[in-house]
């Protein structure tokens, strides 16, 4: 059936949204899997989500949206992995400078995380945390599949917009360590910044690796650096919404600049407007 170009914006979001649940729910199948120790718990949870994501993703971007999985941007390549540890790097230095200005502001105290000392803490539990059961699906379903389609049909701007808003939206169902009611509009404030920045990731190269980096960077360290002071915890959230809409702008002005020099400059044909008469028809599987 042939959807409406106005009605693609929802039904494409409530897809990305309805996946992304999907294929997180893997979780709680492992769940009930006994006598597993924490690290192998999530392990194996991180590698379920991720493959349940890979595999969602593919069938919808086949069967429902008839294009290439490839054209999500997950495909590996050579730059992949350089894309990957920048991405890393960066989110990682994102928490600690806005962290950093939190203290500065004498809203928080240093009180790293007893985990972050530990090797086997990092390979068992935060990355695969951080990396398989958050970065690599929530990037393919939303700096993926949502933004892919949606900037096929709308400006720039709005596709942004969209994803990032819902994104942030989400975190509604998270608490993220907040705990007061007036704090949970400020939380799913960062996580809308947290989202403008992904998606300037995914502008910046086309692909999604260097999304993937930060968002898992950001992820290992997030929560894990300083405490907050009591009543303070707004003060921490407005510190990471503007490090993150700083680092955003940043990097989309690089890449503008990188446009301007000539073409070819990006690569970021994953994300080009596609002319409506040579794209397969929306919705033409649903």
């Amino acid at each position: 059936m042939r959807c409406s170009a106005r009605l693609e914006p929802v039904w494409r979001s409530g897809l990305a949204v309805a996946g992304l649940f999907a294929s997180v729910f893997t979780v709680l199948f492992v769940s009930l899997i006994p006598g597993m120790s924490t690290g192998v718990f999530y392990l194996v949870a991180g590698a379920g989500v991720t493959a349940c994501a890979i595999g969602l993703t593919w069938c919808v971007q086949r069967l429902v949206e008839g294009d290439p999985w490839s054209a999500l941007g997950l495909t590996f390549s050579r730059a992949s992995a350089g894309r990957m540890l920048r991405g890393t790097a960066a989110g990682l230095a994102v928490v600690v400078a806005a962290d950093a200005l939190c203290v500065l502001a004498g809203a928080a105290e240093w009180d790293p995380d007893a985990s972050l000392a530990s090797v086997p803490a990092w390979l068992t539990v935060i990355v695969p945390s951080a990396l398989l059961v958050q970065a690599v699906p929530e990037e393919l379903w939303f700096r993926g599949y949502l933004f892919r389609h949606l900037r096929a049909s709308l400006p720039l701007g709005a596709a942004v917009a969209i994803t990032s808003v819902l994104f942030g939206m989400l975190h509604l169902v998270s608490s993220g360590g907040t705990g007061a009611a007036a704090e949970k509009p400020l939380y799913v404030l960062q996580a809308v910044a947290f989202g403008f920045m992904l998606a300037a990731c995914r502008i910046a190269t086309g692909d999604l690796w260097l999304a993937v980096g930060f968002h898992a960077g950001y992820c290992m360290l997030n929560e894990r650096l300083v405490t907050a002071g009591e009543g303070l915890v707004p003060v921490e959230l407005l510190c990471l919404a503007a490090v993150l809409a700083g680092a955003a702008l940043l990097t989309l002005r690089r890449s503008l600049r990188r446009v301007h020099r000539g073409p070819g400059a990006l690569s970021a044909a994953p994300v080009e407007r596609v002319p409506a008469e040579e794209r397969t028809p929306a919705g033409s599987g649903v």
